[in-house]
């Protein structure tokens, strides 16, 4: 990528899309777009090809998605497939219509089958059924996958895809209902120690294994790919490191924001899967590492969550 080409990131402000742009932006490149909803509506094919149309973008990282709290998603399966389908297939395709030089697509774990030693290989992409409590959203994602390698078969586009592991970062949403693991973990540590509550507890056993990334290493990577890498299909995104419980991850977060109780387990209610980690052995490969470390990770998060509304309520 030259620094004076039109890069466009779909899904720009959300938190893998921002952090693509910063990345960007610190480099030097001139020409990045990250238009909101408003400016042009992904599910509309005509919407989307006036933008391209208007701003020929020449590369294309695909970050964006459409999930929603628990109780959303298990409301509009309807709507949440057929926004992600419609999102996906329209930029593809418009991408493939003004001639791109590449595009990224990222994806989700959701994508892989559980696995017995809870290990998720590239190779294990269709090996079995994803996971049935998002079924709608994996079914897209799939697909999108699918259509990346199907362009790249029949026309040669450079199209390929990620599977990050699960990320964090700024733009990271503090509402319960929605947060992710970490960020949920820090806005409840920090108004327990706001509190000087005696006590957090955890929902389950604390054991099962997450592997986590800061979304300023999911961007290096995804700007390291689209720079070095020529192969299509997918390209998993981790940490590397093996993962991280869900008690030493809240251990860590303690230690950070500086909570002075005990963390507890209610074993009554269920874990969940047990370990979901990254085969990262192919991206290691191919010569990229992550910058932060899970500490340094957490650290940056809090830094951001103390800078937030929700933290000043």
């Amino acid at each position: 990528m030259e620094k004076n080409q039109v890069i466009y990131i779909a899904g720009g402000k959300g938190v893998a899309g921002s952090a693509i742009a910063r990345a960007l932006k610190s480099e030097g490149f001139e020409h990045v777009l990250t238009p909101s909803h408003h400016e042009v509506d992904l599910t509309n094919q005509q919407a989307v090809n006036v933008y391209f149309e208007k701003h020929r973008p020449e590369y294309v990282f695909f970050t964006a998605a459409k999930m929603g709290s628990i109780i959303y998603r298990n409301a509009h399966p309807a709507d949440i497939l057929m926004q992600n389908l419609q999102m996906q297939a329209n930029v593809i395709e418009a991408a493939h219509q003004y001639h791109v030089k590449k595009l990224l697509f990222m994806s989700s774990d959701f994508i892989y089958p559980n696995t017995e030693n809870g290990i998720l290989c590239e190779t294990d992409f269709l090996s079995g059924l994803p996971g049935q409590k998002d079924m709608p959203y994996s079914l897209a994602k799939i697909t999108g996958i699918k259509l990346c390698d199907f362009y790249r078969q029949q026309y040669e586009d450079d199209f390929f895809t990620v599977v990050p592991c699960a990320f964090f970062g700024d733009n990271s949403s503090f509402e319960l209902d929605r947060a992710s693991v970490v960020a949920a973990l820090i806005r409840r540590f920090h108004e327990a120690k706001v509190t000087s509550a005696k006590e957090l507890v955890l929902w389950g056993s604390g054991k099962p294994v997450k592997e986590f990334l800061h979304s300023d290493d999911i961007a290096s990577a995804c700007l390291f790919l689209m720079e070095h890498y020529q192969d299509g299909g997918i390209v998993n995104i981790g940490s590397g490191d093996g993962g991280h419980s869900i008690m030493e991850t809240a251990q860590l977060i303690s230690k950070t924001i500086g909570f002075q109780g005990n963390i507890t387990c209610d074993l009554s209610k269920p874990d969940g899967i047990m370990r979901r980690v990254m085969n990262t052995s192919k991206l290691k490969e191919l010569g990229w590492s992550p910058r932060y470390s899970f500490e340094e990770s957490i650290s940056k998060m809090y830094a951001y969550f103390l800078k937030t509304e929700v933290a000043k309520q």
